[in-house]
């Protein structure tokens, strides 16, 4: 798993995670990559700083778990404490935050042009990445 570094032509920067060096050639050739911002297909890697993972001085500790490991986690802590909305994710979000609903966590499918309207609203989203496609 890799993760590489995005810049569009409105200056929003935005990671990309793929499955290999070859996955992100083959999505760049064939111009799948877009900015989830403002849905512009015109982007450009960038370089940042890197880190360097080593192994742990105590023994026992085991290894450092890596971005997928700590990505997979998170999809299970939402998985198993909000509620799966679907589709009918925008709607529920503005009616929690307009006050129409409880409030409650909640997570669900969006469009990035709909994830872009709710931002603008002032309502926090965090999209979340489905390790399981990815994988499978």
């Amino acid at each position: 798993m890799i993760n590489i570094d995005f810049e569009c032509e409105n200056q929003h920067q935005f990671e990309g995670c793929f499955k290999d060096y070859e996955s992100f050639k083959k999505q760049q050739e064939m111009g799948l990559i877009e900015c989830p911002l403002c849905n512009t297909m015109n982007v450009k890697r960038i370089y940042k700083g890197c880190s360097i993972h080593t192994k742990k001085s105590k023994e026992g500790q085991g290894k450092t778990p890596n971005f997928w490991q700590y990505l997979e986690a998170f999809n299970n802590y939402v998985k198993n404490n909000f509620e799966y909305v679907g589709n009918s994710f925008p709607d529920k979000a503005r009616a929690i935050y307009y006050g129409l609903e409880e409030k409650k966590n909640i997570y669900g499918d969006v469009t990035p042009s709909e994830a872009k309207e709710l931002v603008e609203e002032g309502i926090g989203v965090f999209p979340i990445i489905d390790t399981e496609k990815l994988i499978n």
